[in-house]
């Protein structure tokens, strides 16, 4: 009775990765840390703007609230905004800016 032969792994050929690391290096070992909730993010669900990570889901209008596309968002100072309310809040407010000092005054107070 002959004892059954087991595969080899594949070898790799002038340096190239056998085709099981290539595939699972695409879906594990993610270090990317969405910005909005600080959870991996995976390149299947990943919206990346200026090198930064986000989740789809997490890029979100911070005045609206609801998902933006990288076509249509303005940042400020660490803030999403969609097109529309950023022109809208600038005609309320001047500028972002003193909206900034507005919004960081009220975080200081609801945390104190």
């Amino acid at each position: 009775m002959s004892t059954p032969k087991i595969a080899k792994p594949e070898k790799a050929v002038d340096g190239e990765k056998p085709a099981a690391t290539k595939v699972s290096g695409m879906f594990a070992g993610t270090r990317d840390k969405c910005v909005g909730c600080k959870n991996t993010v995976y390149p299947t669900e990943r919206v990346t703007v200026n090198g930064i990570p986000y989740h789809k889901s997490c890029f979100k209008c911070t005045h609206g609230g609801y998902t933006i596309s990288p076509s249509n968002y303005v940042a400020h100072e660490g803030r999403l905004y969609c097109k529309h309310h950023n022109g809208q809040l600038i005609k309320e407010k001047g500028n972002l800016s003193q909206l900034e000092g507005n919004s960081a005054k009220q975080k200081v107070a609801a945390e104190s």
